[in-house]
């Protein structure tokens, strides 16, 4: 018994295929520790974050697994001296935070401990970026 659809939703494959490749990528050319700067670990952590929360949709069993991915980053934030993750998936919807203009907004999909998913908008680009 198939858990998951044998086919995917619009985009979708062709996305997870390009991430992928992407992060096969970046793993070839960031061998050493020397070929990291914070900014870069910050940035690579944040996609691990987003992309390991998208799948949690997809069945219940896997927001349980991301919630807990989801967790580890966040400690693994604390001990690299990043600052915590925009939204953390126990965290607030992250209204409080200021809008800043020129920036490119995405998606994110945050599991909760009942199964069930919120979303969220997540900042990139603005001053710095």
């Amino acid at each position: 018994m198939n858990v998951l659809p044998t086919t995917a939703g619009p985009g979708v494959a062709e996305q997870a295929e390009a991430l992928a490749d992407m992060a096969c990528e970046l793993h070839d050319v960031a061998i050493t520790s020397a070929s990291w700067s914070a900014a870069a670990v910050e940035d690579a952590v944040e996609a691990i974050e987003t992309t390991a929360l998208a799948p949690a949709v997809a069945h219940p069993d896997a927001a349980a697994a991301m919630l807990a991915i989801g967790q580890q980053l966040a400690q693994l934030r604390a001990r690299l001296a990043l600052p915590p993750s925009e939204h953390s998936a126990a965290g607030t919807e992250g209204a409080d935070h200021q809008e800043q203009p020129d920036v490119a907004r995405t998606r994110v999909l945050f599991p909760r401990a009942d199964g069930s998913v919120r979303t969220a908008t997540r900042r990139r680009g603005g001053p710095g970026r």
